[in-house]
């Protein structure tokens, strides 16, 4: 008789960390000139547009998760 290994079942193992690039241009204008807070930026680092004051979150603005909650504004 076997072992079970958890590190082997797919359910248990780690969700694979998605590959977001740092953005080059503002979501809203379109401008290069973007900062952000983070010493080391990834895919949950906020964003602030130095040129129309927008704020963005890569992973949550690419998140379907709003857009498939009944009664969303979105």
């Amino acid at each position: 008789m076997g072992y079970f290994d958890s590190r082997d079942d797919p359910k248990t193992r780690p969700a694979e960390p998605s590959v977001i690039e740092n953005p080059a241009r503002c979501v809203a204008c379109r401008s290069t000139s973007i900062a952000t807070t983070a010493k080391n930026p990834n895919e949950h680092s906020y964003w602030r547009c130095q040129n129309c004051g927008e704020v963005w979150n890569s992973a949550r603005r690419n998140s379907n998760s709003r857009r498939n909650v009944p009664g969303s504004w979105r």
